[in-house]
């Protein structure tokens, strides 16, 4: 095993387990930034030897990391750290308002490593199965962070996201063993659920039972991602959870779902050739932001709007890769990261003013750029962000989706993904102006947001704006690699 491989899998549970023995809520706060900041270590160094020098293996053949693994690693470990440091001020805040004990705050420390461990887990193993496990891990783990605060509403959400992601697991695991019984006579029992092989051998694999494979993986890991009409989950899920966690899932763990859609997309265009499992995620990515629109305008919770923005987006990116074709591919994968920054962002905002404020309801957000600066202002660049305004980074992913539609003579999907970011648009601009700038109607309450508070605000909008005005090579290159890998440039 690769020292980069092993420090990745060890330091979140080592940093969860040593955050809740620790005996005062100022160690855990340090140990929590420490082990983040290894995690992020770990896994930018996995990530670049596996762009500079190709995917990486160990324990024989059943831990594997390709561009593809590398890119969602790189997501997890940047994301989680970030939202690792703003969790040390919104905690600490929490247990100051009476909202949270300060015994449960180790808890709440040990679950959030545990979370960002199984989605690790889930960009590295090669055996399907285990990567079945490993999204079924994710489901368990955050569902304990979403009730976390237990409250009736919070335990409400938990359960319906508990219940209804695994019905749809159990839809993936059908897709699983299907793909293992249409590899059984190419490549025998031992190696019937090693990915690597299935993709090197998918030609030579049942097309029946693969396009059947292909559909129940789609239903089941897209429950996960928030692929409609199976995201009932998510709205509930974002809101209910801490922002740090809400920030994860949306950010990260929709990703890990739509992960694991593409890996099973790879062997299914091997088998079938691609039009079978893209015109699929073109349909469900399309029916995705086309459902999410209307449920974006009448939203009047702030952090609820955000849960159905990101069922818009995750549709976008499916539309993207169901395109297809160098720009689409590019497209969809530049808008996923793009995505895992700015979304993040949003919910430390949306954290920071349900502490200011004491809700996340809109009509009661009112001059928040006046009341709290940083946070204020941040709010109304990432609403401006999230809605594809320039010169951030979402724009240019969502010119490059509709430019692929135009491209690849698909004009109605091009068109229809036009009116949809246009009615978004509008209709989140009214919401940002009035929370930013109207007169505020409840009595406001003192809040520090505190030196890491402060990055992770600031490091995510300096991302957006980056890669609105210029890509940096090295990331070009990375989603230039990971788009031949989809496009079946090889493994």
């Amino acid at each position: 095993m690769t020292m980069e491989l092993l420090a990745l899998l060890a330091a979140p549970l080592v940093t969860g387990v040593i955050c809740r023995l620790a005996p005062r809520r100022s160690w855990v706060e340090a140990l929590n930034a420490i082990g983040a900041t290894l995690t992020l270590g770990a896994g930018l160094a996995l990530a670049l030897r596996v762009f500079r020098s190709g995917p990486v293996t160990a324990l024989g053949d059943l831990l594997y990391v390709d561009a593809l693994g590398a890119l969602i690693t790189l997501v997890i470990v940047v994301v989680g750290f970030l939202a690792a440091l703003y969790s040390t001020g919104y905690i600490k805040r929490d247990v100051e308002h009476g909202k949270v004990p300060d015994g449960h705050v180790g808890w709440y420390y040990l679950g959030y490593h545990a979370f960002i461990w199984t989605m690790l887990v889930t960009g590295t193993v090669n055996n399907l199965g285990l990567l079945w496990v490993a999204i079924e891990a994710t489901t368990i783990v955050s569902a304990l962070l979403v009730g976390f605060y237990r409250t009736k509403a919070a335990l409400e959400a938990a359960w319906k996201y508990l219940v209804l992601c695994t019905v749809g697991i159990t839809f993936a695991l059908f897709g699983v063993l299907l793909t293992y019984y249409a590899s059984l006579h190419a490549l025998g029992e031992e190696a019937g659920l090693n990915w690597t092989a299935l993709v090197a051998h998918a030609n030579q694999l049942d097309p029946g039972l693969i396009k059947l494979a292909f559909v129940f993986v789609l239903i089941g890991f897209g429950t996960k991602a928030g692929f409609a009409p199976l995201h009932n989950w998510l709205p509930d899920a974002h809101s209910q959870a801490p922002s740090p966690v809400s920030a994860v899932l949306s950010g990260v763990l929709l990703k890990c779902g739509l992960y694991g859609v593409l890996r099973f997309h790879m062997i299914a265009a091997g088998t079938l050739g691609p039009e079978f499992s893209s015109r699929l995620l073109l349909g469900f990515g399309l029916l995705s932001v086309v459902v999410a629109v209307p449920f974006i305008l009448v939203q009047r919770d702030l952090k609820r709007l955000l849960a159905y923005s990101s069922v818009e987006h995750l549709g976008l990116i499916a539309v993207a890769i169901g395109l297809g074709g160098p720009l689409g591919l590019y497209a969809g994968l530049l808008h996923l990261l793009n995505h895992a920054i700015t979304k993040p962002l949003l919910f430390f905002v949306a954290g920071n003013l349900s502490h200011r404020y004491g809700t996340t309801r809109m009509a009661r957000i009112r001059s928040a750029v006046q009341t709290m600066p940083l946070t204020g202002t941040m709010l109304l660049l990432g609403i401006f962000a999230i809605t594809g305004v320039p010169p951030f980074g979402i724009f240019v992913t969502e010119f490059g989706v509709i430019g692929a539609g135009f491209a690849l003579g698909n004009t109605p999907v091009a068109l229809v993904v036009i009116a949809a970011v246009v009615i978004v648009f509008a209709g989140a601009f009214g919401h940002a102006l009035d929370m930013a700038f109207g007169r505020p109607r409840v009595r406001l309450s003192p809040v520090l947001i505190g030196p890491l508070g402060t990055v992770a605000l600031v490091v995510p909008m300096a991302l957006m704006v980056l890669f609105g005005l210029y890509v940096p090579p090295p990331i070009s290159q990375v989603v230039r690699q990971v788009a031949q890998i989809l496009g079946g440039g090889g493994l």
